[in-house]
């Protein structure tokens, strides 16, 4: 059933993996993604069926196969009416926001990806669930390591999918397909299987199809040789977390003390081999920068030349410069903190910008009081993140009405330095949810939530905002 071969029985291991998370599913409900496919519906049944979780199943129908496309739907209306299951479907028609060539063959994927995680953001907010659950399981988790090697992706992104990346969760991550057909048998449970799959159009039906059983007679066991580049893939990323740590330093001068700097001889004293991953990886760290490309990894390398001054830039936001004896993170002259946060990357993917660190995560009263949790059902999909200006208003929580946020700064004392440096961020009719401190004041707090998007439940799914986790 898993990659080590033990035979657990598939309602337990689910079981096991929810109370693993602390997920407050008897208090919340919980959004199921399903295709009508036998990984979806044997997840399916058994969060709503077996163990009478409160679930809201969510069908996309892309309208692609025709007929086909219709029958999924079917199966998956009829299914959810037999064991009174609460669904939404989403007929999808071309979505604008995604652009119609996404739609073509060699993106339809992207697209269907990109729209997947949309419609599931959405209906998690409408319901409030407490988490996302997703059918992918062991061989798609060997897909996904495979092609990260085939494209070249650095060692530390071969680790895969995470079985539990909030809001997203995978516990059938360990099982393997045949397992899941076999429950699926056992327990009469429905499904459809998509003849597109068998087409080897798409990358993952290329390697499924054509080149994987050619793996399995040729070398037997390769299967559980990918989890073991997984693991090394782990571990590549823990090395390059220490060996970061050990060459950076904290900024003691005038600029932005949020961030810790690279302490140039360190950096230079590194085997060569090293010095651009390490590099790489601390830009990352401080910026959540992920355009890279294969010229500005190797431009990394003239770090080691650049006098006193000077910079490499990657993005007309984001450059490396030469201070002296260390390099910092800094953007261009006259440059101003602009950035679009959606909310459906981030349930993915944390992102880090100016040293502050985005996702999405449940509610802790617990959690320490530097951190912002702003209730996700009172955020739109997409946010922006700026330097405050004048004219930006706020509704403070215990006030009736709403404060300049240039009042609220004067009122917070916060000095002039860091005035230039406070951030807000604000839906794009301007509204503004929350005013953030990269610097964070002498009393630790890291900023002002609106009224309107604080939460106060446990366990519901929040936008946390905290100081990166390699804060100094």
């Amino acid at each position: 059933m898993s990659r080590s071969g033990s035979k657990h029985n598939l309602i337990d291991l689910v079981s096991t993996e929810i109370g693993n998370s602390a997920l407050p599913v008897k208090d919340a409900p919980v959004i199921v993604a399903v295709s009508g496919g036998a990984d979806s519906m044997v997840l399916l049944w058994i969060l709503a069926v077996a163990m009478e979780l409160n679930v809201i199943a969510v069908h996309i129908n892309y309208g692609k196969r025709a007929g086909d496309s219709e029958k999924d739907e079917e199966l998956v209306r009829h299914f959810c009416g037999k064991h009174n299951i609460r669904l939404e479907v989403c007929r999808d028609s071309g979505n604008e926001k995604f652009g119609d060539a996404a739609r073509a063959v060699g993106n339809f994927q992207e697209y269907a990806r990109n729209l997947r995680r949309e419609v599931l953001i959405s209906v998690m907010k409408q319901y409030q669930a407490c988490a996302i659950f997703l059918a992918h399981h062991d061989d798609d988790q060997t897909e996904t390591i495979f092609q990260k090697i085939l494209r070249g992706a650095a060692p530390e992104k071969w680790a895969g999918m995470s079985q539990a990346d909030p809001p997203w969760y995978r516990p059938l991550l360990q099982v393997a397909k045949g397992d899941l057909l076999a429950f699926a048998g056992e327990h009469a449970i429905p499904y459809r299987t998509d003849a597109t799959n068998l087409e080897s159009v798409y990358t993952r039906n290329i390697l499924r199809n054509k080149l994987f059983p050619v793996l399995d007679k040729a070398f037997p066991g390769w299967r559980r040789n990918i989890g073991r580049v997984a693991r090394a893939g782990l571990l590549q990323r823990e090395m390059l977390d220490h060996v970061t740590d050990q060459v950076a330093i904290s900024y003691t001068g005038t600029g932005t003390p949020h961030q810790p700097d690279m302490d140039r001889a360190a950096w230079a004293a590194l085997p060569p081999g090293l010095r651009i991953p390490v590099a790489r990886h601390w830009i990352t760290r401080q910026t959540g920068y992920a355009g890279w490309s294969k010229g500005e990894v190797e431009r990394l390398g003239d770090l080691e030349h650049i006098p006193t001054g000077g910079r490499i830039t990657l993005d007309p936001d984001i450059a490396i410069m030469r201070d002296r004896d260390r390099f910092v993170v800094a953007g261009d002259p006259g440059k101003s903190i602009t950035r679009i946060l959606k909310l459906s990357d981030l349930a993915s993917t944390s992102s880090i910008h100016a040293g502050i660190h985005f996702a999405i995560d449940h509610y802790d009263s617990k959690r320490k009081g530097t951190d912002l949790q702003l209730a996700l059902n009172s955020l739109p999909e997409e946010l922006l993140l700026r330097n405050w200006k004048e004219g930006d208003r706020i509704h403070p929580l215990g006030m009736e009405g709403s404060q300049s946020v240039a009042d609220h700064l004067t009122n917070r004392k916060v000095s002039a330095m860091q005035k230039k440096s406070t951030l807000v961020l604000v839906s794009f009719d301007g509204k503004v949810h929350a005013i953030i401190f990269p610097h964070c004041l002498d009393s630790g707090e890291m900023g002002t939530i609106a009224a309107e998007s604080r939460c106060r439940t446990e366990g519901q799914p929040v936008l946390l905002i905290k100081q990166s986790d390699h804060h100094p």
